[in-house]
């Protein structure tokens, strides 16, 4: 299901692959299949589009030129090639007639020949108009050209800039190959023989127009589409709702960034779209957020009247959304840092209760943003926009923010009596434009990974099983883990014991562990099997809270903000035991002061002091996150 006609507003990446029956590239058709799957997931969301010729003929680059003018960003040739020629099917592409197609392109950006001695014909491309060009200065072996191709594709689809991608595909390689006698190479001319490549480790170069090299080195694929909701919809839903009508309009920034959302607001009936009952729109809303943000969406719905309580969910709402992004970049920082040379600042967490009711979690982003910046490549990229809307004090995100820190300091000592219609709506607008800002987490996955174990049948491939499930919440307040064997089979593995963020489940090995600032409480808590119950299969989440008598305090997202600061139900702290669990407290009996005066006779038997800290790895996990991030 589409939103709408964008195909003349998004960018082409042509792949171009040609084999030689006397010369015979094995890994070629991998190559395809790995730069395919590297980029099918922005294809399928119509972020950008991918054409593919596996057997490519010079009538064919030609053709698809021409039928898609100016809309190709990037063209990737792979094959024999050397320094004035394409080795094409069916006969050798000239590189100068190529290179006056290529420059004649307004909308290329790139251009990557991918086969053996290709730096020949840069100057040619740029003399004609082509930006930037990536080529290679000596011949090149066949399984090192996928692997650099390969890792070049995915930094790209995972938001990096041309240069950043290609730096990454550098080091890839440098890490992964040390030099070797080469094999089968993609040199027009090899006929044969072995060759050792002693001129240079890295074969690869970036050469750019001068005038144009800081635009065109810091270009990036589109990470969302440029239209979102069609305007009909968006008068559905204001006509639908009255209390959440503005949060519900989230949907169409969400939209950009997972156009499935959109599929399941309406149906099709032959010709014709229909719109569907308005009243699930807001599960889209919930569903397509992590956890800790729906969970207090959903709350929203319970409480619609324009009074305090609804005003205290809309800031909490703000208050736990801002929390898990600061947190993300925490973590980000943290991963970026490990082993670099850098003046990072610790982030302000090891702070007591009432300053961590008052930090502004969202108000450090930008910082913090930049910090990553300055030691590698952050995870999310997308938060590069909503850091700088953050520092420009005319931006409507940046306006919200400082009303609802504004009300966030209200609602804490002087709770409003006045006009509470009003301020509810206006509220609830500053609350679905911060929303609005972390709308790119629809494209991204939170699950928990309680275990992670080895799989290896007789004669099979290595696997891994994990005990995990996805942290999204549904119209329940349960969130299971995959029950399907198969599914929970994965060729590659994550962190265990942790919360991850990915962007493609099929590649674990790309996310970023979230812990232990956000955790599920579930995967520390053990209990005998015979005393397992549906409740220890569901996920238990918890944000970091506040450090204090050498502990860390989590608090659930289950209720909001406020009420988890002020009951101890709604909290958890790292020197709990697994006593305390097992004789179902959240809190040991110390915590809440003398006993009346009477002694029960517990204290001798419980073997409290001995009982394991169930919540052990996360504080040490943390002081190493200190440690680290002030070294």
């Amino acid at each position: 299901m589409r939103l709408n006609n964008t195909n003349n507003m998004t960018p082409i990446i042509f792949l171009t692959f040609a084999n030689d029956p006397d010369a015979h590239l094995a890994l070629l058709k991998e190559e395809s299949r790995r730069l395919y799957g590297a980029l099918e997931e922005l294809d399928r969301k119509e972020y950008l589009k991918l054409i593919r010729e596996e057997s490519a003929q010079v009538k064919d680059i030609f053709a698809s030129f021409t039928k898609n003018k100016d809309r190709i960003a990037i063209f990737h040739y792979a094959g024999h090639a050397a320094g004035t020629q394409l080795n094409l099917e069916g006969g050798s592409g000239n590189a100068e007639g190529l290179a006056q197609l290529l420059g004649q392109q307004e909308g290329l950006q790139l251009v990557f020949l991918n086969g053996c001695s290709t730096k020949g014909q840069v100057q040619t491309l740029l003399a004609a108009g082509v930006p930037a060009v990536i080529a290679t200065a000596v011949p090149i072996e066949d399984r090192k050209a996928m692997e650099f191709s390969q890792q070049f594709y995915e930094a790209l689809a995972n938001r990096r800039t041309i240069e950043q991608a290609f730096k990454m595909a550098q080091a890839y390689l440098e890490t992964k190959f040390s030099k070797s006698v080469e094999v089968v190479m993609r040199d027009a001319s090899w006929v044969g023989a072995a060759v050792q490549d002693n001129s240079m480790d890295m074969p690869w170069g970036i050469y750019v127009q001068e005038a144009r090299k800081t635009e065109i080195l810091s270009w990036k694929l589109p990470f969302f589409r440029p239209v979102g909701l069609p305007q009909d919809m968006i008068q559905y839903i204001g006509s639908s709702f009255t209390a959440n009508r503005y949060i519900v309009l989230v949907l169409d920034e969400m939209c950009k960034y997972n156009p499935d959302i959109y599929a399941q607001m309406v149906e099709k009936r032959g010709e014709e779209t229909i719109k569907k009952d308005s009243k699930h729109f807001p599960w889209l809303v919930i569903e397509n957020f992590p956890w800790p943000i729906g969970s207090q969406i959903r709350l929203l719905r319970f409480y619609d009247k324009p009074n305090v309580e609804r005003l205290e969910h809309l800031v909490s709402t703000y208050l736990i959304t801002s929390q898990l992004l600061y947190y993300i970049l925490v973590s980000d920082l943290w991963e970026q840092s490990r082993g670099t040379i850098h003046d990072a600042k610790w982030p302000q967490l090891e702070q007591q209760k009432a300053a961590f009711t008052n930090f502004d979690f969202l108000g450090q982003i930008p910082a913090l943003y930049n910090q990553i910046t300055g030691v590698g490549m952050p995870f999310i990229g997308e938060l590069e926009m909503l850091a700088t809307d953050l520092q420009n004090a005319e931006s409507p995100l940046s306006k919200a923010h400082t009303f609802l820190e504004k009300m966030r300091k209200e609602l804490q000592t002087n709770p409003p009596t006045a006009d509470l219609d009003k301020l509810c709506l206006r509220t609830e607008q500053a609350v679905s434009i911060v929303l609005r800002a972390a709308a790119f987490l629809a494209r991204y996955r939170l699950l928990t990974v309680r275990n992670v174990s080895i799989n290896r049948p007789r004669f099979e491939p290595l696997a891994y099983e994990l005990d995990m499930g996805p942290l999204n919440a549904t119209q329940g307040t349960g969130l299971n883990l995959y029950q399907d064997q198969e599914y929970r089979r994965k060729e590659n593995y994550s962190d265990s014991s942790s919360i991850i963020l990915v962007s493609n489940e099929k590649h674990l090995d790309k996310s970023l562990n979230l812990s232990p600032f956000i955790i599920d409480k579930n995967t520390f808590v053990k209990v005998k099997k015979s005393e397992t119950t549906e409740q220890d299969r569901l996920a238990h989440i918890f944000l970091m809270g506040w450090e204090e008598e050498d502990r860390l305090t989590y608090l659930a997202v289950d209720h909001s903000f406020f009420h988890a600061l002020d009951n101890e139900d709604d909290q958890i702290h790292t020197n709990m035991t697994q006593e305390d669990f097992t004789e179902g407290r959240n809190l040991k009996e110390d915590d809440f002061g003398d006993d009346f005066g009477l002694d029960f006779g517990l204290d001798t038997d419980t073997g409290s002091d001995d009982s394991p800290k169930v919540f052990q790895l996360l504080y040490d996990q943390y002081l190493l996150c200190k440690n680290d991030l002030t070294q």
